[in-house]
């Protein structure tokens, strides 16, 4: 395979997991608008913000002015997430950006994979924002990700288990393992319960990674910070667990390079070793917390900024493995 096709369908991979992760961020905070405290609605607009890696909203410091604020610039704050075309991290941006690439590899995809990729780009460009959000604040994102599930299962349908749908699943699970580590550290920063403060609950963090039931069935109703993480990072059966997306992508390179995952390892192969001991590690489930959000720099890193760390740098050894590799060890001696 060539390295340009095969970071065409990586990149693929990582668009459609970001369209997903922001719009399931969004569902989260547009559902709890009405009936949420004031404070609780700023704290959590700032917390998705930071999570997508952009710079957060500020809201007045007095209550009702930040209820009318928040209330009144909500439609705003999402209208940027959803569909501010200069936003490059937008769903609309992502979704451009997941269909270029797609159209690209037109003679690799299948027909049902395209048409469904490019119906949902041209349902969100043609989606009028303004009267959506008269709908419901949520109704968008959550059609949206109902869009993105049915073009996962026709992927897992229609698409042979060749490299082409190893590198799909590899950019979506690397994008995965680098969006859950963020929030988890996001969540380890303000969620711990203080008085004087809003805090975030853990409760609503499963909800949004999606296991808030399987939590319940397998331990009790009551939230407890330990038992979530210990969900969220090693939970084998958690589709957004750190653990299952290093299983995956672990799957994922062995397919790609046999030999890489032999003795001696290749670089990729090194650095998922390196997480998966890191995710293993105690000290991710011993309450060890990151410093305070205005903390000064040269605090020392928490236990999840350094897997974000290292998510970022397996992305980067996995383009120099596969993709950026100079002309002349590509040619013939």
């Amino acid at each position: 395979m060539l390295a340009r096709v095969a970071a065409d369908f990586y990149w693929l991979g990582r668009y459609i997991e970001r369209i997903e992760h922001t719009a399931r961020l969004l569902r989260h905070q547009l559902t709890g608008l009405v009936d949420t405290p004031a404070d609780e609605v700023a704290l959590g607009w700032r917390v998705l913000y930071r999570a997508l890696g952009q710079s957060a909203p500020d809201a007045p410091a007095d209550l009702d002015e930040a209820e009318a604020f928040l209330i009144a610039d909500a439609y705003t704050l999402a209208g940027n997430l959803v569909e501010n075309e200069t936003n490059p991290d937008s769903m609309v941006s992502c979704w451009e950006m997941a269909r270029e690439n797609a159209m690209q590899l037109r003679p690799q995809l299948p027909l049902r994979v395209w048409t469904c990729l490019n119906r949902g780009f041209l349902w969100i460009r043609a989606c009028e924002f303004p009267t959506a959000w008269k709908v419901g604040p949520a109704a968008l994102v959550s059609e949206g990700i109902d869009r993105l599930r049915l073009l996962s299962g026709i992927v897992d349908a229609t698409m042979p288990r060749d490299n082409a749908w190893r590198f799909l699943e590899l950019g979506r699970f690397v994008e995965r393992l680098q969006h859950q580590t963020v929030l988890l550290d996001i969540w380890n920063r303000f969620g711990r319960t203080r008085t004087e403060d809003p805090s975030l609950s853990w409760a609503d963090l499963l909800r949004v990674c999606g296991a808030f039931e399987l939590y319940c069935r397998r331990h009790t109703m009551t939230v407890r910070r330990t038992d979530v993480v210990k969900c969220l990072v090693r939970d084998p059966e958690v589709p957004r667990s750190l653990r299952f997306a290093i299983h995956h992508i672990d799957e994922m390179l062995v397919g790609i390079d046999p030999l890489g995952s032999r003795y001696p390892l290749g670089r990729p192969q090194r650095k998922l070793l390196h997480l998966a001991a890191a995710v293993e590690a105690d000290v991710a489930l011993q309450g060890k917390t990151a410093p305070e959000p205005e903390q000064a720099e040269g605090a020392s890193e928490s236990v999840f900024q350094q897997l974000a760390r290292d998510g970022r740098a397996l992305h980067d050894v996995i383009m120099a493995s596969y993709v950026d590799y100079p002309v002349a060890e590509g040619l013939p001696s």
